[in-house]
């Protein structure tokens, strides 16, 4: 909406939000959980976001419910982290209204089938249905004219001197391009390798399993509960209790160790393919962070909740102490989180922008990315603008009927 050009979306599948945009909890998020700085991008996409999509589903008829978040403490010293998402709150732009910090004895009298010492109330996190917003997204897009070319793998792709090859698998023709930006979730590392830039970085892939609840005890908790991490520096965290945008509660998701961005069903099918992806370089990423103990313990322990029903419930039993394992009558939709981690073995939070030859390449663009990606995509418009990599386009700003270029661009603090 901001230059005249052809503009193509190569997406592998049949359709768009196939994968992450679908598979994830499913929640408009409020970034009070964003440290202001060192996540500072995402909090702020996050933030300015949510009233973009919130206006989206009212202009489209789409489905959105408020149902607001509980992340509550399960031991004295966790209190200190919801105190500190107070300040957090506060600092990415919050309203004091929007929050409330709650002892164990007011969170007793609101909600007795929750067990805690405190919780940290995000009133207006929204649910959403992901897959139905991204497929408006497309058909947005394509009446602004831009191009989906759907079940177009990326096979190959050659960098010339003024443009880019990009072999297709399947028999199709390749693809001349200008200019080629990597947003390829789960694959952007490969994508960025394949161009021969992001070599300093590699990727896990990480399941996330949910089970669904049965809707005869769906009003033991009327909210989303997550409890405060115990490791917030890996991607580990216990199951959720999830509130969907249909009125289903399901519990997940845990975090299992996969080969593939793809590899939604079974662990035994796994061996091989592991070894390959271990054996993609770096090697010493992953040799790095094989030696932190947590991983590993953690590790085993996700495993585990994979293939014992029992194990997840326990999990979610620790703050709903109510759930049974009868009351989970059948697996929800699993997703792959696909943290980028750097040559000292650490798992990196925010995301990562690689410029390449006529490239630039987002990697490591994980939750809360649902949430912040149309104020991300101004931020990353106005970067490449900024670097003069859209020259070759002509700047035609067209009046938009839903989301304002000027309104986005104030809020994240961009150009005009």
């Amino acid at each position: 909406a901001r230059y005249d050009g052809r503009i193509v979306v190569l997406e592998r599948e049949p359709a768009v939000a196939e994968h992450a945009s679908r598979r994830n909890t499913g929640v408009v998020h409020q970034p009070f959980y964003l440290h202001p700085r060192d996540q500072r991008l995402f909090a702020r996409a996050a933030r300015v976001s949510y009233g973009l999509w919130l206006k989206y589903a009212r202009e489209k008829g789409l489905p959105a419910k408020e149902v607001g978040t509980y992340e509550v403490a399960l031991a004295d010293k966790d209190v200190d982290v919801l105190e500190k998402y107070v300040g957090y709150a506060a600092e990415n732009g919050m309203a004091a209204n929007e929050v409330e910090l709650l002892d164990g004895r007011e969170m007793g009298r609101r909600e007795p089938n929750i067990a805690c010492v405190g919780a940290f109330l995000s009133k207006t996190d929204t649910a959403v249905d992901f897959h139905a917003f991204t497929d408006a997204l497309r058909k947005d897009a394509e009446a602004l004219g831009v191009t989906f070319l759907t079940g177009s793998s990326v096979s190959r792709i050659d960098v010339k001197e003024n443009d880019v090859d990009v072999a297709l698998d399947g028999g199709k023709p390749p693809l001349q391009t200008r200019y080629l930006i990597g947003c390829a979730g789960g694959d952007a590392v490969d994508i960025a390798h394949e161009m021969g830039v992001g070599l300093e970085y590699t990727d896990l892939h990480f399941r996330g399993e949910y089970w669904v609840v049965d809707e005869r005890v769906a009003n033991l908790v009327g909210r989303n509960v997550y409890s405060v991490p115990r490791h917030p520096d890996l991607p580990f965290l216990d199951p959720h209790w999830v509130v969907r945008w249909n009125g289903r509660r399901e519990i997940g998701p845990n975090a299992v160790p996969v080969a593939g961005s793809h590899a939604y069903d079974s662990l035994a099918r796994q061996v091989l393919p592991w070894i390959a992806k271990f054996y993609e370089p770096p090697i010493e990423n992953k040799l790095r962070l094989l030696l932190s103990p947590d991983f590993l313990a953690l590790t085993a322990t996700e495993m585990w909740s994979s293939v014992s029903k029992g194990e997840m419930m326990r999990r979610v039993q620790r703050f709903v102490p109510a759930l049974r394992k009868e009351h989970l009558v059948g697996p929800g939709i699993a997703g792959i989180r696909t943290p980028v981690i750097n040559r000292k073995g650490a798992i990196i939070k925010e995301a990562i922008e690689v410029p390449g030859p006529h490239s630039y390449h987002i990697l490591n663009y994980n939750s809360p990315g649902a949430t912040g990606s149309p104020a991300f995509a101004a931020y990353l418009v106005d970067r490449l603008a900024a670097r003069g990599d859209l020259g070759h386009l002509k700047r035609n700003p067209k009046p938009q009927n839903v989301w304002d270029w000027d309104t986005v661009a104030k809020g994240m603090g961009l150009g005009t």
